[in-house]
């Protein structure tokens, strides 16, 4: 989703004719900025792409999300001096993650930031601005992306023709639209229900609920196991969150919650643990087992 924050500052600096040639987009680490990025160039070019592919990518749109380099920097910026390939158009280096950028590296990009190509734009981004250079933040238009409302999402899914039950549910177990399309197929809902039907009954046997995600432990199902690690974190928010149900079976979940003994920092700190590592190198079945045994293990 793209953020109204951006929409607002870009919009007013094309009318007024005051394009910048340098921006940070600063956001939190659960927000898929992608959507904004794509918007920015579309915006301000008057083009039409839908991916930040490099392969699909337009002559004039740089994009580097990882190596960040000072030798890879250098030629960028070399590149920067050029003309753009595409007529009547700016030519936009992206640069995500620029905190995560050396010294050295930033030393060379400071340079064409303070003396830039007339048709040239940097677009750098940032989950923690906190680290990022005084001297690139003098130099750059901030803009806060903000994480989108569980209205927002919800009305998102609903324009998507999920019911208003589901889309309700998801609206509070993705950040964003981005997320929810990366996890959601047309049986996501009825899995939700089973994982709900498996939590209610491990309030009686905890290890229906073991058993229930050990079905999900193999390498291929490392996608539905993040969507229902991520469920598990909204269902068992329900001890603090106050929320309406219509939905009978999660009723009956949240109204036995507050009965049910569970160490639920062990437990959020499980899931947690578990989903920051996902996407690492150690062996995933280990890594869901471990998962699985602290979730156990939080019921007293």
């Amino acid at each position: 989703m793209v953020s109204d924050n951006l929409i607002k500052i870009l919009d007013n600096s094309i009318k007024q004719n005051r394009i910048s040639h340098c921006y940070l987009l600063s956001s939190s680490s659960n927000i898929d900025i992608n959507e904004s990025l794509i918007y920015f160039i579309n915006r301000v070019n008057n083009s039409k792409i839908t991916s930040l592919n490099e392969n699909e990518l337009p002559a004039n749109v740089m994009f580097f999300n990882e190596d960040l380099s000072k030798s890879k920097i250098v030629s960028v910026m070399e590149n920067s001096t050029l003309a753009s390939f595409v007529q009547n158009a700016y030519k936009i280096i992206i640069l995500k993650e620029i905190d995560k950028a050396s010294n050295a590296s930033l030393n060379a990009l400071l340079k064409n930031i303070e003396e830039p190509s007339s048709d040239t734009i940097f677009l750098l981004t940032t989950r923690n601005i906190n680290s990022v250079l005084p001297t690139i933040l003098s130099r750059s238009i901030v803009i806060n992306i903000k994480a989108p409302s569980y209205l927002d999402i919800e009305a998102e899914l609903i324009n998507k023709n999920y019911a208003k039950e589901q889309a309700w549910f998801f609206s509070y177990v993705f950040n964003d639209l981005s997320q929810a399309e990366k996890y959601l197929n047309n049986d996501s809902y009825e899995l939700v229900l089973n994982l709900l039907d498996a939590v209610h009954k491990s309030f009686k046997e905890k290890y229906h609920l073991y058993v229930f995600l050990t079905k999900f432990s193999k390498k291929d199902n490392k996608n539905t196991m993040a969507f229902l690690a991520l469920c598990l974190k909204f269902i068992f928010s329900w001890i603090w969150n106050k929320l309406s149900f219509k939905n009978q079976l999660m009723k009956k979940v949240a109204g036995k919650l507050k009965d049910v003994k569970i160490d639920y920092f062990a437990l959020f700190t499980a899931i947690n643990e578990y989903l920051e590592a996902i996407e690492s190198n150690e062996n995933y079945f280990l890594q869901t087992e471990r998962m699985l045994t602290k979730i156990v293990g939080a019921y007293e």
